[in-house]
Protein backbone atom coordinates (compact mmCIF):
# COMPACT_ATOMS: atom_id res chain seq x y z
CA UNK A 1 0.00 0.00 0.00
CA UNK A 2 2.65 2.30 0.44
CA UNK A 3 2.93 3.21 -3.57
CA UNK A 4 -0.69 4.92 -2.49
CA UNK A 5 0.14 7.10 -0.11
CA UNK A 6 3.74 8.06 -1.18
CA UNK A 7 2.15 9.75 -4.31
CA UNK A 8 -1.60 11.41 -3.43
CA UNK A 9 -0.80 14.57 -2.89
CA UNK A 10 1.21 15.46 -5.26
CA UNK A 11 -0.90 13.85 -7.97
CA UNK A 12 -4.41 14.84 -6.81
CA UNK A 13 -3.75 18.30 -5.60
CA UNK A 14 -7.48 18.55 -3.58
CA UNK A 15 -6.02 21.44 -1.06
CA UNK A 16 -7.46 23.77 -4.16
CA UNK A 17 -10.31 22.32 -5.36
CA UNK A 18 -13.34 24.16 -5.12
CA UNK A 19 -16.10 22.93 -3.07
CA UNK A 20 -18.80 22.28 -5.96
CA UNK A 21 -16.33 21.46 -8.60
CA UNK A 22 -16.76 17.30 -7.46
CA UNK A 23 -20.57 17.50 -6.82
CA UNK A 24 -23.61 16.51 -8.43
CA UNK A 25 -26.75 14.93 -8.15
CA UNK A 26 -27.14 11.17 -6.91
CA UNK A 27 -29.56 10.97 -9.90
CA UNK A 28 -27.67 12.48 -13.00
CA UNK A 29 -26.22 10.35 -15.11
CA UNK A 30 -22.78 9.73 -15.40
CA UNK A 31 -20.66 10.79 -17.91
CA UNK A 32 -19.44 7.11 -18.87
CA UNK A 33 -22.85 6.44 -19.91
CA UNK A 34 -23.42 9.37 -22.26
CA UNK A 35 -19.82 9.58 -23.35
CA UNK A 36 -18.39 6.40 -23.76
CA UNK A 37 -15.57 5.36 -21.00
CA UNK A 38 -12.00 6.58 -20.67
CA UNK A 39 -9.01 4.23 -21.38
CA UNK A 40 -8.32 4.50 -17.36
CA UNK A 41 -11.84 4.15 -16.22
CA UNK A 42 -12.85 1.73 -13.73
CA UNK A 43 -15.65 0.11 -11.42
CA UNK A 44 -15.78 1.53 -8.41
CA UNK A 45 -17.05 -0.56 -5.58
CA UNK A 46 -17.66 -0.25 -1.84
CA UNK A 47 -18.39 -3.11 0.17
CA UNK A 48 -19.46 -2.33 3.72
CA UNK A 49 -20.99 -5.02 6.14
CA UNK A 50 -24.42 -3.59 5.61
CA UNK A 51 -24.26 -1.62 2.38
CA UNK A 52 -23.21 -2.21 -1.39
CA UNK A 53 -21.96 1.20 -3.14
CA UNK A 54 -21.00 1.17 -7.06
CA UNK A 55 -20.41 3.40 -9.47
CA UNK A 56 -17.34 4.83 -12.18
CA UNK A 57 -14.28 6.27 -11.64
CA UNK A 58 -14.13 9.90 -11.81
CA UNK A 59 -17.39 10.46 -10.24
CA UNK A 60 -18.38 12.64 -7.35
CA UNK A 61 -20.83 9.53 -5.94
CA UNK A 62 -22.42 6.38 -6.68
CA UNK A 63 -24.36 5.29 -9.28
CA UNK A 64 -26.11 2.47 -6.59
CA UNK A 65 -26.14 2.41 -3.04
CA UNK A 66 -27.98 -0.45 -1.65
CA UNK A 67 -28.42 -2.74 1.78
CA UNK A 68 -26.58 -6.10 1.18
CA UNK A 69 -28.84 -9.19 1.09
CA UNK A 70 -31.87 -6.92 1.36
CA UNK A 71 -33.59 -9.78 -0.69
CA UNK A 72 -32.06 -12.47 -1.91
CA UNK A 73 -32.43 -15.48 -4.04
CA UNK A 74 -29.19 -17.55 -4.51
CA UNK A 75 -28.35 -21.07 -5.22
CA UNK A 76 -26.08 -22.25 -2.86
CA UNK A 77 -24.52 -26.17 -1.75
CA UNK A 78 -28.15 -26.71 -0.34
CA UNK A 79 -30.26 -25.65 -3.26
CA UNK A 80 -32.13 -22.27 -3.40
CA UNK A 81 -31.98 -19.73 -0.95
CA UNK A 82 -34.62 -17.34 -0.45
CA UNK A 83 -35.34 -14.57 1.82
CA UNK A 84 -34.57 -11.47 4.00
CA UNK A 85 -31.33 -10.60 5.83
CA UNK A 86 -29.03 -7.61 6.69
CA UNK A 87 -25.04 -7.48 6.49
CA UNK A 88 -23.01 -9.55 5.43
CA UNK A 89 -21.96 -11.73 8.34
CA UNK A 90 -22.71 -12.28 11.66
CA UNK A 91 -26.15 -12.42 14.03
CA UNK A 92 -28.16 -10.59 11.47
CA UNK A 93 -26.46 -11.54 8.28
CA UNK A 94 -26.56 -14.63 6.62
CA UNK A 95 -23.34 -16.25 8.51
CA UNK A 96 -23.21 -19.31 5.46
CA UNK A 97 -20.95 -21.84 3.78
CA UNK A 98 -18.09 -20.34 1.06
CA UNK A 99 -20.60 -21.52 -1.61
CA UNK A 100 -23.44 -19.92 -0.51
CA UNK A 101 -20.95 -16.65 0.51
CA UNK A 102 -20.04 -16.52 -3.30
CA UNK A 103 -23.48 -17.22 -4.70
CA UNK A 104 -25.21 -14.15 -2.46
CA UNK A 105 -22.27 -11.81 -3.21
CA UNK A 106 -22.24 -12.94 -6.88
CA UNK A 107 -26.28 -12.03 -7.10
CA UNK A 108 -26.12 -8.34 -5.54
CA UNK A 109 -22.62 -7.44 -7.43
CA UNK A 110 -24.43 -8.97 -10.82
CA UNK A 111 -27.62 -7.06 -10.03
CA UNK A 112 -25.81 -3.81 -10.01
CA UNK A 113 -24.10 -4.69 -13.23
CA UNK A 114 -27.32 -5.29 -14.89
CA UNK A 115 -29.74 -2.50 -13.77
CA UNK A 116 -27.27 0.56 -12.61
CA UNK A 117 -24.20 0.17 -14.30
CA UNK A 118 -25.09 -0.68 -17.91
CA UNK A 119 -21.54 -2.89 -18.06
CA UNK A 120 -20.22 -5.75 -19.77
CA UNK A 121 -18.23 -6.90 -16.08
CA UNK A 122 -14.93 -8.29 -18.32
CA UNK A 123 -14.90 -4.81 -20.12
CA UNK A 124 -13.58 -2.83 -16.74
CA UNK A 125 -11.17 -3.38 -14.29
CA UNK A 126 -12.72 -2.85 -10.35
CA UNK A 127 -11.27 -0.77 -7.88
CA UNK A 128 -12.63 -1.85 -4.38
CA UNK A 129 -12.48 0.20 -0.96
CA UNK A 130 -11.19 -2.20 1.70
CA UNK A 131 -11.94 -1.71 5.58
CA UNK A 132 -9.31 -2.66 7.97
CA UNK A 133 -11.80 -4.49 9.38
CA UNK A 134 -13.14 -6.43 6.13
CA UNK A 135 -12.58 -10.49 7.02
CA UNK A 136 -10.39 -12.10 4.87
CA UNK A 137 -12.71 -14.45 3.99
CA UNK A 138 -15.16 -11.93 2.31
CA UNK A 139 -12.01 -10.60 0.80
CA UNK A 140 -11.39 -14.12 -1.27
CA UNK A 141 -15.36 -14.08 -1.33
CA UNK A 142 -15.01 -10.71 -3.71
CA UNK A 143 -12.18 -11.55 -5.43
CA UNK A 144 -13.99 -15.31 -6.74
CA UNK A 145 -17.08 -13.52 -7.56
CA UNK A 146 -15.15 -10.90 -9.52
CA UNK A 147 -12.43 -12.75 -11.02
CA UNK A 148 -13.75 -16.11 -11.62
CA UNK A 149 -17.74 -15.53 -12.01
CA UNK A 150 -17.97 -12.08 -13.58
CA UNK A 151 -14.29 -12.36 -15.22
CA UNK A 152 -13.33 -8.95 -14.47
CA UNK A 153 -9.38 -8.63 -15.84
CA UNK A 154 -7.97 -7.02 -12.52
CA UNK A 155 -9.07 -6.01 -9.05
CA UNK A 156 -7.36 -3.22 -7.10
CA UNK A 157 -7.62 -2.84 -3.19
CA UNK A 158 -7.41 0.52 -1.98
CA UNK A 159 -7.80 1.14 2.12
CA UNK A 160 -10.69 2.91 2.93
CA UNK A 161 -9.34 4.90 6.10
CA UNK A 162 -6.94 6.67 3.04
CA UNK A 163 -9.37 7.26 0.44
CA UNK A 164 -11.52 9.09 3.10
CA UNK A 165 -8.71 11.73 3.69
CA UNK A 166 -8.42 11.96 -0.10
CA UNK A 167 -11.51 13.75 -0.20
CA UNK A 168 -10.19 16.14 2.54
CA UNK A 169 -6.99 17.05 0.79
CA UNK A 170 -5.43 15.50 3.62
CA UNK A 171 -2.73 12.92 3.78
CA UNK A 172 -2.54 12.22 7.83
CA UNK A 173 -5.43 12.48 10.45
CA UNK A 174 -7.56 10.07 12.53
CA UNK A 175 -10.40 8.45 10.31
CA UNK A 176 -13.34 7.08 12.40
CA UNK A 177 -15.06 4.38 10.82
CA UNK A 178 -18.74 3.51 12.27
CA UNK A 179 -19.86 0.88 10.83
CA UNK A 180 -22.78 -1.48 10.67
CA UNK A 181 -21.43 -3.86 13.02
CA UNK A 182 -18.40 -2.36 14.89
CA UNK A 183 -16.20 0.93 14.76
CA UNK A 184 -12.52 1.29 14.29
CA UNK A 185 -10.45 4.64 14.94
CA UNK A 186 -7.42 4.33 12.29
CA UNK A 187 -4.27 6.10 12.06
CA UNK A 188 -2.97 7.42 8.85
CA UNK A 189 0.40 9.76 8.66
CA UNK A 190 1.78 10.28 5.68
CA UNK A 191 -0.45 8.86 3.43
CA UNK A 192 0.10 5.25 5.19
CA UNK A 193 -2.62 3.49 7.37
CA UNK A 194 -1.04 2.91 10.53
CA UNK A 195 -3.66 -0.28 10.95
CA UNK A 196 -1.31 -1.79 13.81
CA UNK A 197 -2.31 1.39 16.38
CA UNK A 198 -6.27 1.05 15.16
CA UNK A 199 -8.70 0.80 18.17
CA UNK A 200 -12.39 -1.13 17.51
CA UNK A 201 -15.35 -1.43 19.48
CA UNK A 202 -18.43 -3.26 18.88
CA UNK A 203 -20.61 -0.48 18.44
CA UNK A 204 -22.28 0.55 15.16
CA UNK A 205 -25.36 1.25 13.38
CA UNK A 206 -26.83 -2.36 14.47
CA UNK A 207 -26.07 -1.56 18.06
CA UNK A 208 -28.02 1.40 17.81
CA UNK A 209 -30.85 -0.32 16.19
CA UNK A 210 -31.37 -2.47 19.01
CA UNK A 211 -31.03 0.58 21.35
CA UNK A 212 -33.34 2.29 19.77
CA UNK A 213 -35.87 -0.72 19.79
CA UNK A 214 -35.34 -1.38 23.33
CA UNK A 215 -36.02 2.69 24.15
CA UNK A 216 -39.15 2.75 22.21
CA UNK A 217 -40.48 -0.57 23.66
CA UNK A 218 -40.20 1.26 26.77
CA UNK A 219 -41.03 4.99 26.30
CA UNK A 220 -43.38 5.06 23.18
CA UNK A 221 -47.12 4.73 22.83
CA UNK A 222 -48.63 3.11 19.86
CA UNK A 223 -52.02 5.14 19.16
CA UNK A 224 -54.73 3.59 16.83
CA UNK A 225 -56.51 5.96 14.43
CA UNK A 226 -59.81 4.53 16.35
CA UNK A 227 -59.62 6.25 19.79
CA UNK A 228 -61.87 3.49 21.39
CA UNK A 229 -59.25 1.01 22.35
CA UNK A 230 -57.01 3.41 23.67
CA UNK A 231 -53.12 3.50 23.26
CA UNK A 232 -51.00 0.35 23.98
CA UNK A 233 -47.74 -0.17 24.05
CA UNK A 234 -45.58 -1.07 20.77
CA UNK A 235 -44.79 -4.72 20.23
CA UNK A 236 -42.15 -6.18 18.37
CA UNK A 237 -44.15 -6.60 15.64
CA UNK A 238 -44.85 -3.13 15.07
CA UNK A 239 -41.01 -2.39 16.07
CA UNK A 240 -39.84 -4.44 12.79
CA UNK A 241 -36.53 -3.45 11.73
CA UNK A 242 -37.73 -1.55 8.89
CA UNK A 243 -39.46 0.84 11.08
CA UNK A 244 -36.14 1.44 13.58
CA UNK A 245 -34.13 1.97 10.41
CA UNK A 246 -37.13 4.65 9.26
CA UNK A 247 -36.89 6.15 12.48
CA UNK A 248 -32.89 6.02 13.13
CA UNK A 249 -32.55 7.56 9.74
CA UNK A 250 -35.16 10.52 9.40
CA UNK A 251 -36.06 11.08 12.85
CA UNK A 252 -33.17 10.26 15.04
CA UNK A 253 -30.49 13.08 15.81
CA UNK A 254 -27.88 13.73 18.52
CA UNK A 255 -27.95 15.93 21.49
CA UNK A 256 -24.96 18.38 21.67
CA UNK A 257 -24.51 17.99 25.51
CA UNK A 258 -23.51 14.81 26.90
CA UNK A 259 -25.24 13.63 30.57
CA UNK A 260 -23.61 14.54 34.04
CA UNK A 261 -21.21 12.06 35.29
CA UNK A 262 -23.86 11.71 38.26
CA UNK A 263 -26.79 10.82 36.01
CA UNK A 264 -25.27 8.30 33.83
CA UNK A 265 -25.61 4.66 34.46
CA UNK A 266 -28.81 2.20 33.63
CA UNK A 267 -31.99 0.80 35.47
CA UNK A 268 -31.49 -2.23 37.59
CA UNK A 269 -31.19 -5.21 34.80
CA UNK A 270 -29.47 -2.94 32.45
CA UNK A 271 -33.09 -2.39 30.74
CA UNK A 272 -32.65 1.07 29.66
CA UNK A 273 -31.23 4.48 31.37
CA UNK A 274 -31.59 4.90 34.54
CA UNK A 275 -34.53 6.54 36.12
CA UNK A 276 -32.44 9.89 36.97
CA UNK A 277 -31.06 10.08 33.74
CA UNK A 278 -34.30 9.45 32.03
CA UNK A 279 -35.47 12.96 33.75
CA UNK A 280 -32.10 14.82 33.07
CA UNK A 281 -33.18 13.66 29.29
CA UNK A 282 -36.18 14.99 29.57
CA UNK A 283 -35.97 18.48 30.84
CA UNK A 284 -32.67 18.73 29.02
CA UNK A 285 -34.70 18.37 25.17
CA UNK A 286 -33.85 20.49 22.38
CA UNK A 287 -36.51 19.74 20.43
CA UNK A 288 -39.04 22.00 19.69
CA UNK A 289 -41.92 19.75 20.47
CA UNK A 290 -41.86 17.04 23.36
CA UNK A 291 -43.53 14.20 21.14
CA UNK A 292 -43.18 12.77 17.07
CA UNK A 293 -45.76 11.25 15.50
CA UNK A 294 -44.87 8.71 13.21
CA UNK A 295 -47.37 6.61 11.45
CA UNK A 296 -47.25 2.92 12.13
CA UNK A 297 -49.21 -0.39 11.37
CA UNK A 298 -49.53 -2.86 14.95
CA UNK A 299 -51.03 -6.45 13.67
CA UNK A 300 -53.47 -6.38 16.84
CA UNK A 301 -54.77 -2.74 16.40
CA UNK A 302 -54.43 -1.87 12.99
CA UNK A 303 -53.39 1.67 11.65
CA UNK A 304 -52.16 3.97 13.88
CA UNK A 305 -49.19 6.37 15.22
CA UNK A 306 -46.15 5.69 17.09
CA UNK A 307 -45.93 8.42 19.57
CA UNK A 308 -42.02 8.67 20.50
CA UNK A 309 -40.46 11.13 23.07
CA UNK A 310 -38.74 13.49 21.41
CA UNK A 311 -35.67 13.04 23.80
CA UNK A 312 -35.35 9.38 23.10
CA UNK A 313 -35.11 10.26 19.52
CA UNK A 314 -31.75 12.63 20.81
CA UNK A 315 -30.23 10.48 22.73
CA UNK A 316 -30.82 6.92 20.72
CA UNK A 317 -26.73 7.36 20.02
CA UNK A 318 -25.42 8.04 23.29
CA UNK A 319 -24.18 4.17 24.08
CA UNK A 320 -22.32 5.00 20.57
CA UNK A 321 -20.53 7.68 21.85
CA UNK A 322 -20.55 7.03 25.87
CA UNK A 323 -20.09 3.09 25.55
CA UNK A 324 -22.75 0.75 27.02
CA UNK A 325 -21.66 -0.06 30.80
CA UNK A 326 -24.08 -2.53 31.20
CA UNK A 327 -22.68 -4.64 28.40
CA UNK A 328 -18.72 -3.46 29.10
CA UNK A 329 -18.82 -1.78 25.86
CA UNK A 330 -16.65 1.23 25.13
CA UNK A 331 -17.58 3.88 23.16
CA UNK A 332 -15.74 5.80 20.07
CA UNK A 333 -14.52 8.16 22.28
CA UNK A 334 -12.95 5.50 24.31
CA UNK A 335 -11.86 4.32 20.90
CA UNK A 336 -10.20 7.56 20.24
CA UNK A 337 -8.25 7.98 23.54
CA UNK A 338 -7.21 4.31 22.68
CA UNK A 339 -5.08 5.46 19.33
CA UNK A 340 -4.39 7.82 20.56
CA UNK A 341 -2.44 6.41 23.22
CA UNK A 342 -1.18 3.76 20.83
CA UNK A 343 0.71 5.89 18.08
CA UNK A 344 3.99 7.37 18.25
CA UNK A 345 4.29 10.59 20.39
CA UNK A 346 5.69 12.92 17.59
CA UNK A 347 2.68 11.92 15.64
CA UNK A 348 -0.44 12.57 18.12
CA UNK A 349 -0.66 16.44 17.82
CA UNK A 350 -0.56 16.25 14.18
CA UNK A 351 -3.23 13.38 13.90
CA UNK A 352 -5.54 15.23 16.87
CA UNK A 353 -6.22 18.20 14.27
CA UNK A 354 -7.58 15.84 11.97
CA UNK A 355 -10.36 13.87 12.92
CA UNK A 356 -12.62 12.79 9.99
CA UNK A 357 -15.78 10.85 10.45
CA UNK A 358 -16.59 8.44 7.99
CA UNK A 359 -19.24 5.07 7.34
CA UNK A 360 -22.61 4.64 7.49
CA UNK A 361 -23.80 6.05 10.80
CA UNK A 362 -21.54 9.40 10.45
CA UNK A 363 -24.56 10.69 8.28
CA UNK A 364 -26.29 11.48 11.53
CA UNK A 365 -27.04 14.81 12.44
CA UNK A 366 -24.66 16.25 15.17
CA UNK A 367 -22.29 13.45 15.14
CA UNK A 368 -19.31 15.10 14.48
CA UNK A 369 -19.92 18.04 16.75
CA UNK A 370 -21.34 15.61 19.61
CA UNK A 371 -17.63 13.22 19.60
CA UNK A 372 -15.21 16.80 19.09
CA UNK A 373 -16.89 18.23 22.21
CA UNK A 374 -16.81 14.92 24.17
CA UNK A 375 -13.27 13.74 23.14
CA UNK A 376 -12.34 17.82 24.13
CA UNK A 377 -13.76 17.61 27.44
CA UNK A 378 -12.29 14.25 28.37
CA UNK A 379 -8.73 15.08 27.33
CA UNK A 380 -8.94 18.40 29.27
CA UNK A 381 -9.84 15.89 32.32
CA UNK A 382 -7.07 14.07 32.05
CA UNK A 383 -3.18 15.92 32.57
CA UNK A 384 -1.72 13.32 30.35
CA UNK A 385 -3.56 14.57 27.70
CA UNK A 386 -4.46 18.20 28.75
CA UNK A 387 -2.07 19.32 26.44
CA UNK A 388 -3.45 17.73 23.31
CA UNK A 389 -7.31 19.23 23.63
CA UNK A 390 -6.58 22.55 22.20
CA UNK A 391 -5.41 20.85 19.52
CA UNK A 392 -8.79 18.65 18.33
CA UNK A 393 -10.72 19.35 15.69
CA UNK A 394 -12.22 17.86 12.60
CA UNK A 395 -10.66 17.15 9.33
CA UNK A 396 -12.18 20.26 7.03
CA UNK A 397 -12.48 19.91 3.67
CA UNK A 398 -13.34 23.33 2.65
CA UNK A 399 -13.04 25.68 5.09
CA UNK A 400 -15.32 28.76 5.18
CA UNK A 401 -17.98 27.17 2.75
CA UNK A 402 -21.76 26.24 4.51
CA UNK A 403 -22.83 22.97 3.72
CA UNK A 404 -21.48 19.51 3.50
CA UNK A 405 -19.72 19.03 0.29
CA UNK A 406 -19.74 14.78 0.55
CA UNK A 407 -21.66 12.90 2.68
CA UNK A 408 -19.81 11.25 5.20
CA UNK A 409 -20.92 7.70 4.25
CA UNK A 410 -20.12 7.91 0.78
CA UNK A 411 -16.12 9.09 1.25
CA UNK A 412 -14.25 6.51 1.16
CA UNK A 413 -15.72 5.52 -2.41
CA UNK A 414 -15.50 9.22 -3.76
CA UNK A 415 -12.02 8.44 -2.16
CA UNK A 416 -10.71 5.07 -4.77
CA UNK A 417 -12.90 7.34 -7.55
CA UNK A 418 -10.57 10.21 -7.20
CA UNK A 419 -7.62 8.01 -6.58
CA UNK A 420 -8.23 5.93 -10.00
CA UNK A 421 -9.19 8.75 -11.79
CA UNK A 422 -5.41 10.53 -10.85
CA UNK A 423 -3.85 6.78 -11.98
CA UNK A 424 -2.84 5.85 -8.31
CA UNK A 425 -2.24 2.40 -8.01
CA UNK A 426 -3.40 0.38 -4.98
CA UNK A 427 -2.97 -3.87 -4.25
CA UNK A 428 -3.61 -5.64 -7.74
CA UNK A 429 -4.91 -8.65 -8.03
CA UNK A 430 -5.26 -10.18 -11.58
CA UNK A 431 -7.22 -12.90 -12.54
CA UNK A 432 -4.58 -15.07 -13.82
CA UNK A 433 -2.90 -14.64 -10.37
CA UNK A 434 -5.97 -15.40 -8.49
CA UNK A 435 -7.03 -18.51 -10.41
CA UNK A 436 -3.10 -19.99 -10.11
CA UNK A 437 -3.06 -19.55 -6.53
CA UNK A 438 -6.28 -17.90 -4.73
CA UNK A 439 -3.62 -15.31 -3.14
CA UNK A 440 -5.52 -11.76 -2.25
CA UNK A 441 -3.47 -9.11 -0.38
CA UNK A 442 -3.60 -9.25 3.36
CA UNK A 443 -2.37 -6.08 5.83
CA UNK A 444 -2.64 -8.14 8.96
CA UNK A 445 0.93 -10.57 7.30
CA UNK A 446 4.25 -9.18 7.79
CA UNK A 447 5.84 -10.58 4.78
CA UNK A 448 4.13 -10.86 1.67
Amino acid sequence: MADIGSSVATRLGLAATPAGALRRPLSAASPALLYGAAAEERVVLDVGSHTLRAGFSGDSAPLHCAALFGEFCAAGPSGRRVGRARGLLGADGPDVDDETLDALLLEQIREAYRTHLLLDPKARKVAVAESPLLPLRVKQALCRVLLGSLRVPLVSFYPSSLAGLVTCGAMAGLVVDCGHRSSAVVPVYDGRPLNAYMACVPMGGRALLEGLRALLRQFAVFRPFSGAQGDHPPDDRTLDEDTCARVLRDLCSIAPRPAPADRAGSAPGGLGPAPGRVEWFRSNCDAPEQTVRLAAVSPAHGRGVLLIPAWVLERAAEPLLAGDPAEDRLGLVDAVVQCIERVPVDTRRHLVSRILVVGGVADMPGLCARLLADLTARLRQSPRWHALAADVALAASHAGQDGAVFRASERPWIGVSLAVAAKIGGADVKRDDFIADGAVPDWTRLAQ
